[in-house]
């Protein structure tokens, strides 16, 4: 029996089953086919999305790198110091005050039988004579007092600069005016020493004497030299020891080595300066003589008789 259409067909089930496998073997060779287009097109015609910004990546911090440690090296031990040598210094002064400057004194007395010593400018060298100058110039070519004796009747005797015993020359201080040094030959004296030493400082008229490092008159006053009388300043020494020729002069007089230099004559001679005794004893620490040093006459008595001659006198002008 032929019943129904063709719609009748298509809408029966086996029709329909047909239809639907038709259409997905379609659409499957349409995909198949056309997969590259449809990419295509969606990039194209297609809005272009916003893309989500990829997170930054935070950028990796470089650590600072630490500076290359340089090994210590082991201390080294400092080696102990060497001491400097220092000289010892030698103090201006002694114990007791006495310069070191004023040490012990070399003396040549002359002999009986030299009459006038000869005096040369070096060891083995030419004769000089020995002069007296006065204040106005004039000039005694021979000194009628360095004679053996002394105008006084005293040996003669100097003071050594440079020399000592056993030595064939010494240099000795001769007392004159201005004092003068020479050399002569040893064998026409006799050696002595002292060790004793006078300070006369006219600055405060006063006189220290030391015994060695012994203080034995501690700056006892004196009288000096007035105005344009000046004791003159000098280093000198004691050349001759004799009683006081008279009451103003004390009991003893210890006679110098060296003339004033602000008178010419005195009393018609030579005006020697001399430690002496006082018959004014009112004066002492006073300016009032003519150059002379006035002591205390038990200090003069002192001095003359434990005092040699040779020994050395400085007088000094110091406040």
């Amino acid at each position: 029996m032929r019943t129904g259409s063709t719609a009748t067909i298509l809408t029966s089930w086996p029709a329909r089953l047909l239809a639907a496998v038709l259409v997905i073997t379609a659409v499957a060779v349409l995909v198949i086919n056309g997969n590259d287009s449809a990419t295509e097109v969606a990039i194209a015609d297609l809005p272009a999305a916003t893309a989500t910004p990829a997170p930054s990546a935070t950028p990796s911090v470089t650590p600072t790198p630490l500076p290359t440690t340089v090994p210590v090296a082991a201390p080294t031990v400092a080696p102990t110091p060497t001491p400097l040598a220092f000289p010892t210094p030698t103090p201006e002064f002694g114990p007791t005050g006495r310069p070191s400057a004023a040490a012990e004194v070399l003396v040549l007395t002359a002999k009986d039988s030299v009459r006038r010593p000869t005096v040369y400018d070096g060891p083995a060298g030419n004769e000089i004579s020995v002069t007296y100058t006065y204040l106005d110039g004039t000039v005694d070519p021979v000194y009628d007092h360095f004679t053996n004796p002394t105008y006084f009747g005293n040996p003669l005797a100097m003071r050594v600069l440079r020399g000592n015993e056993g030595d064939e020359w010494a240099q000795v201080q001769i007392p004159t005016r201005p004092i003068m040094t020479g050399w002569v030959k040893t064998a026409d004296f006799e050696w002595s020493r002292s060790d004793y030493y006078v300070q006369v400082n006219i600055g405060n008229n006063t006189v220290t004497v030391w015994r060695g490092d012994e203080l034995i008159v501690d700056s006892t006053a004196v009288v000096t030299g007035d105005s344009g009388r000046t004791t003159p300043l000098a280093s000198t020494y004691i050349d001759e020891i004799m009683p006081g020729p008279s009451g103003a002069y004390g009991p003893w007089l210890l006679s110098l080595g060296v003339f004033s230099d602000a008178i010419n004559t005195f009393s018609g001679g030579l005006p020697k300066v001399a430690l002496h005794g006082t018959n004014r004893p009112d004066l002492l620490g006073q300016y009032a003589s003519n150059g002379c040093i006035r002591l205390p006459n038990d200090v003069i008595t002192m001095l003359a008789d434990e005092v040699p001659v040779g020994t050395r006198v400085d007088i000094i002008n110091e406040t």
